[in-house]
C-alpha cells in the first residue's frame, strides 16, 4: 500500500471504527493473535504512541498470564496452534526487548523460559544462542552483527517473528560460552524443581 491509501484509512470514520471495535473484541477474548493485528495495523497506519504502547501492555498482560497458566501445568506451548505462536511471540518480543535495554539478566530468564516452554525444537534450539549471549552481556547489536543471519532469515510463518538462522560464527561462540550456558541452564533447572 502506499503512504496515501494509509492515510485515507487513518481518515475513513468507518474503518477507525471497525478497527476500535476489533481491537476491544481482541482485548476482551484475550486473543493474542488478533491484538498482534490490531497492533500492526496501528503501526502502518502511525496511529498515536499511547495507543500502540496499550494495545502492546494488553498482549504483554495476556501472554505472561498465558506462560504463568503453561508453567503452572507444567505443559508446553504448542507452536502449530495460532494462540500459542502468537503468545511466544509476545514472550520473545519482551524478551528482546529487555537485550536491546542492556537488561541482561531479564532477557537470558525470557530466553530460558522460551526454550524450557516452546515445544518446538527449532526455536528451543535458537534460544540457546540468546541465552548465551545475554548472560555474557554481549551488546545486543553485536549479537545481531556478529552472529544472526540477517541476510538469511526463517521467513517462514512458523518461525518469521524469531531469529532462528545463525553465521557459521555461532559455533565458535558457543563452544567459547559453553560455562555460561551451562550455567544459565542450571539456573532453568532450579526452576523446574
Amino acid at each position: 500500500m502506499q503512504k496515501s491509501e494509509f492515510e485515507d484509512l487513518k481518515n475513513n470514520p468507518q474503518f477507525m471504527l471497525d478497527l476500535g471495535q476489533r481491537e476491544e473484541a481482541a482485548v476482551k477474548a484475550k486473543d493474542v493473535a488478533g491484538m498482534y493485528e490490531i497492533l500492526d495495523t496501528a503501526v502502518m497506519l502511525d496511529l498515536p504512541a499511547e495507543r500502540l504502547n496499550r494495545i502492546y501492555t494488553e498482549i504483554l498482560q495476556t501472554v505472561f498470564d498465558r506462560l504463568a497458566d503453561k508453567l503452572a501445568a507444567n505443559s508446553l506451548f504448542d507452536l502449530s496452534d495460532r494462540s500459542d505462536l502468537f503468545t511466544v511471540r509476545g514472550i520473545y518480543e519482551h524478551g528482546i526487548e529487555r537485550y536491546s535495554e542492556n537488561d541482561f539478566k531479564g532477557a537470558k530468564e525470557i530466553f530460558l523460559i522460551i526454550h524450557h516452554t516452546a515445544g518446538d525444537e527449532t526455536i528451543s534450539e535458537a534460544m540457546m544462542p540468546h541465552i548465551a549471549a545475554a548472560a555474557s552481556k554481549m551488546p545486543f547489536d553485536d549479537f545481531i552483527d556478529e552472529l544472526v543471519d540477517v541476510e538469511n532469515p526463517n521467513e517462514s510463518e512458523k518461525y518469521g517473528f524469531f531469529l532462528t538462522n545463525f553465521k557459521p560464527s555461532v559455533e565458535g561462540f558457543m563452544k567459547e560460552k559453553a560455562g555460561v550456558l551451562e550455567e544459565a541452564l542450571k539456573e532453568l533447572e532450579t526452576l523446574k524443581k
